[in-house]
């Protein structure tokens, strides 16, 4: 039997808080059942219209208040229909028990999040790493006082997720931190795959954000000439701590390994193919696996060091010393080798990628696979600077060739 839903909202007066704001209360009536719902919104009763049921004036605060109205009444529709097709009986109750979230699981943003950091806290080590968690706690932190200042609120339901609460939210993070736009895309892109995966649940039916994009400036890559690369290898140091440091950062450069898996790299992720000495690793950002073949130079540095007595100690092929203090030491061999740019271990990666592997024309693709990238889609990205002067050179070399052919006497 098809059963009529009518809401509306109202205030109570008798609920008056500190600042004089009255709650704002939805009324369900269903059938013969009415059920009264805390909305979570205060407003001062002379700026409540009691004919529209909505608040008056055209304020920012006011605006957001108002749309998140109209957003609960749509929800309140939508939930009787979706209750219909499960089959449920349906009252007054049922909806507000679903509408609150009690009826199934979760549907307020910062609870849902919350307990996507407790899933993910349970995988660090596995799935995640600890600086990985903790720039999603700082993503759900910025959210958490964002919906305080743009609310007022504690939390908001998942439906009232939008084009417009991102857009907003992006703005407070400029506003309120200074972001800068990669600042930004790093939590736009935490907060929507949090999202995604409440979709996957059922939480929400649609991804709310559609249409929204940020745009991220592309970046100039840092890195190494190949003519730099060598400065630093053929510079003689005095003291023995230096000249390790210097030898773990070129067989960075020839192999393209970021700091910890330099660092936790052992004799057993060596093997040898057809001839080839390969190193088969996991890849601690991304958990991806990746496999490298090494150029003789890496080679060469890592028979250097294979009988080292800390190497031997923790079965690793190097003696690595904590990441700080090897940035510490690059910058002093920076500075007696007479390099300019700021050496740090990145840079080695950065180097590698660009004057070992692109600029000897190895495929975007190939590159990707050897730096163990979650996609190609992460190296086209990091490196479009480059590949577009690589894609200028060879287009050069094309026009050259032709030229040459189409001159050539026949």
């Amino acid at each position: 039997m098809h059963q009529t839903v009518k809401s509306s909202f109202w205030i109570v007066k008798a609920k008056k808080n500190k600042t004089r704001k009255c709650p704002i209360y939805l009324r369900i009536k269903l059938g013969d059942s009415i059920s009264m719902l805390s909305t979570g919104y205060y407003v001062l009763p002379s700026q409540w219209d009691k004919r529209q049921k909505r608040l008056k004036g055209n304020s920012n605060e006011n605006l957001v208040v108002n749309q998140a109205l109209s957003s609960l009444k749509t929800e309140v529709l939508k939930t009787v229909h979706q209750l219909q097709l499960e089959g449920r009986q349906v009252n007054s109750h049922i909806l507000k028990d679903r509408l609150k979230g009690k009826d199934k699981k979760t549907h307020t943003l910062l609870k849902a999040y919350k307990d996507y950091l407790k899933h993910m806290k349970e995988l660090v080590g596995t799935e995640y790493t600890q600086p990985t968690l903790i720039k999603y706690k700082n993503t759900h932190i910025r959210l958490k006082e964002f919906i305080r200042k743009d609310c007022g609120r504690n939390d908001i339901h998942l439906f009232e997720l939008n084009y417009d609460f991102m857009q907003r939210f992006i703005d407070f993070l400029k506003t309120a931190y200074g972001n800068s736009q990669t600042t930004c895309y790093k939590h736009y892109q935490r907060f929507t795959k949090v999202v995604r995966v409440l979709m996957r649940k059922g939480y929400i039916d649609k991804y709310p954000f559609e249409g929204y994009q940020i745009k991220l400036p592309k970046k100039k890559v840092q890195f190494l000439t190949i003519e730099e690369i060598n400065q630093i290898e053929n510079t003689e140091f005095e003291i023995d701590r230096l000249t390790q440091i210097k030898d773990m950062f070129i067989f960075s450069c020839y192999t393209g390994l970021a700091f910890k898996e330099v660092e936790n790299l052992s004799p057993d992720h060596l093997y040898h193919d057809q001839g080839e000495v390969w190193i088969e690793l996991v890849r601690q950002k991304t958990q991806k696996d990746f496999k490298i073949p090494l150029l003789p130079k890496a080679i060469e540095i890592l028979e250097k060091y294979k009988d080292h007595p800390i190497c031997i100690k923790r079965n690793r092929c190097l003696p690595v010393p904590s990441n700080q203090k090897f940035n510490a030491y690059l910058k002093e061999i920076g500075e007696i080798a007479g390099i300019k740019k700021k050496l740090h271990h990145h840079l080695a990666r950065k180097s590698y990628s660009v004057s070992i592997v692109l600029r000897n024309s190895v495929p975007i693709e190939t590159l990707s696979l050897l730096l163990g990238h979650s996609s190609i889609k992460v190296t086209v990205d990091a490196y479009s600077a480059i590949t577009d002067d690589k894609i200028r050179n060879d287009f050069r070399k094309l026009k050259d060739n032709l030229y040459k052919e189409n001159n050539t006497p026949q």
